[in-house]
């Protein structure tokens, strides 16, 4: 983007331990976002887990304080293997729930990943359109309109007690 002028934003995948696939927390990719040279118009969190791990990722961000718009596109419900297809269980409604709260958490930029449909989009909308903007919700709110969350770890600081991630070694022989 930046050898070619042009303006760029970024989403990260972030793990059941609220760490992206090389182990940066929310709080690291915020810190990393603004060193970067050129900086994102916006960043954000997309896939990974359910909805409400994704929220938690958002609110992580913005407890950074950055001022640049937060992304959030979460998958509609978790994949499972269903007849010989994959599945995504997220009804249209509860990625209408997940919108509004998105937005409440702080994302001014809002989707949906994997699983996501038309009929997502339609309600989502029409959710964001409707419902006035409410006041940052609590985990406890979170999980009560989505579904608990994958696991302990919120991902949101650099945990003693969050999963490091090793490295394999080479097999031998």
């Amino acid at each position: 983007a930046g050898l070619a002028g042009m303006p760029w934003c970024g989403t990260m995948s972030f793990d059941t331990a609220g760490r992206t696939m090389m182990g940066l927390t929310s709080q690291a990719l915020s810190e990393m976002v603004e060193k970067l040279d050129p900086a994102p118009l916006a960043y954000g969190a997309n896939c990974g887990v359910g909805a409400s791990d994704l929220l938690r990722t958002v609110l992580g961000f913005v407890a950074q304080g950055s001022e640049r718009p937060i992304i959030a596109k979460g998958n509609a419900g978790i994949p499972k293997y269903v007849d010989g297809h994959i599945h995504y269980d997220g009804t249209p409604d509860l990625m209408a729930d997940y919108a509004v709260l998105a937005r409440d958490c702080g994302a001014t930029i809002i989707g949906g990943c994997c699983g996501t449909t038309p009929e997502h989009l339609v309600k989502m909308r029409e959710a964001l359109e409707t419902r006035t903007k409410g006041p940052r919700p609590t985990l406890d709110q979170i999980t009560a309109a989505l579904g608990g969350f994958s696991s302990a770890s919120d991902g949101t600081g650099d945990q003693s007690d969050a999963p490091a991630r090793q490295r394999r070694g080479r097999r031998r022989g």
